[in-house]
């Protein structure tokens, strides 16, 4: 049997558990890939426009802003399993009932079982990273992050692919039974697995937390503030210029290009193929060429071509156009989220392991916060008839100042190895 190289024997060697909770993952990310690709599609399909699309689901990320910091506060030190477990229990059944909402025309309903996604991707979200950094030994951190990153990838290959295959066969019958795969039965089968997510969960082990010294769940070190603000400044740069943009990309492709669900669908999958490939590159791209060269390189390389993508609304109807469009969708989506991997393990490195729940809820509720108010902006200018080209400027200015800001995480985290120090110091320090 050939031997396999040595980037790849490093996942093979993770814990059972790391390889577990990637399963699981998986199975939910199978979910929110569906959804990305196709809800608001869908949605635009009951009769929606663009503003009504980005009103409902924006509720998505209400629950999330306004809970993720308590929830951090309080997963701190403690066990992280039966969250998972119930998060990852909600989410699905939520997604199931938002679509019968929906079918069925009840949109209060639909808005409510929204917040309730939100609040069950809030629980995932929190207890993510922290338990991947739990389950693997510190040596191999890297490679755990970035198989939790991969997993993404490799569900959005798989729902890129069946999307377009179902919607390819269009009708089909069974016995006497004749049914359309359209948006509706593609989403609601790519749901389905993730409820197997909660039984894979409940089988992990369980690591110790680290101990805290704070008296109260709501305490944070004074010393701590202006760690977590540095962290999270440039999460809000790059937060803010996705949600403006990076959400609504079939809704680009099908104004500009009339493009439909099918064709994106498999644009889609041919992308996230690379970012698979990407993603688990990333622990020796990092080894080689550092943080800069993972995270500054790569980022500023995909700032380029998601602005390059805008622009071609200006020459849509020349024959270069949509090919250029596809090639800079395709291309840019691995290199962004080729950047994620290693922005994870910087701010975890750098925030240090008491404060590792509290960042990621931080996280959560920057990208949820800023993604609903995002989509509220988006709702406004798509109202008045803003071009896409604008939009996507605005988040290419956005993603570059987000990417200069963590030249100074960068730069602390150097230092601080180069002295050995493994903990945040204190502010003035670093």
């Amino acid at each position: 049997m050939p031997r396999l190289p040595a980037w790849l024997e490093r996942y093979r060697t993770l814990p059972r558990g790391v390889h577990l909770f990637a399963t699981g993952q998986f199975l939910i990310n199978l979910t929110l890939t569906a959804q990305f690709l196709l809800l608001n599609l869908f949605l635009k399909g009951r009769g929606l426009d663009d503003p009504s699309i980005a009103a409902l689901t924006s509720q998505r990320f209400v629950a999330t802003f306004f809970l993720a910091i308590p929830a951090g506060l309080w997963l701190r030190g403690r066990s992280l399993r039966w969250p998972l477990v119930l998060g990852a229990t909600l989410f699905p059944l939520m997604a199931l009932a938002s679509l019968e909402a929906v079918r069925c025309g009840a949109m209060s309903a639909a808005s409510a079982c929204f917040l309730a996604m939100g609040f069950a991707s809030l629980i995932l979200n929190v207890a993510n990273l922290p338990m991947a950094m739990r389950l693997a030994p510190t040596h191999q951190a890297s490679e755990a992050i970035s198989l939790l990153f991969a997993t993404w990838a490799a569900a959005s290959i798989c729902g890129g692919v069946v999307a377009s295959a179902l919607q390819g066969m269009g009708h089909f019958q069974i016995g006497g039974w004749h049914g359309v795969f359209d948006e509706y039965s593609t989403l609601l089968l790519l749901t389905l697995p993730g409820i197997g997510a909660p039984f894979l969960f409940a089988r992990l082990p369980d690591p110790p937390a680290p101990v805290q010294t704070t008296q109260h769940w709501l305490h944070v070190h004074r010393c701590d503030v202006p760690v977590l603000l540095r962290s999270v400044l440039p999460t809000l740069c790059i937060a803010t210029g996705a949600g403006l943009s990076i959400q609504f990309l079939n809704l680009f492709f099908n104004t500009v290009f009339k493009m439909d669900a099918a064709h994106y669908s498999a644009f889609g999958s041919a992308s996230n193929v690379l970012v698979l490939i990407a993603g688990l590159i990333v622990p020796e791209v990092r080894r080689r060429y550092g943080w800069r060269g993972a995270i500054i390189g790569v980022q500023s390389v995909a700032v380029v071509l998601l602005a390059t993508m805008g622009f071609t609304e200006l020459w849509k109807h020349a024959a270069w156009a949509l090919p250029l469009a596809v090639a800079c969708f395709i291309i840019r989506q691995p290199l962004m989220s080729m950047a994620g991997p290693s922005i994870s393990e910087l701010t975890m490195t750098y925030v240090g392991e008491r404060n590792r729940e509290l960042m990621s809820a931080c996280n959560g509720a920057i990208w949820s916060g800023s993604w609903w108010l995002a989509a509220r902006v988006f709702q406004l200018l798509r109202s008045h008839h803003l071009p896409y080209w604008q939009i996507f400027l605005t988040t290419s200015i956005l993603y570059l100042i987000g990417t200069f800001f963590y030249l100074n995480l960068i730069r602390s985290v150097d230092r601080r190895e180069s002295q050995g120090q493994p903990v945040p110091p204190p502010p003035g320090a670093a």
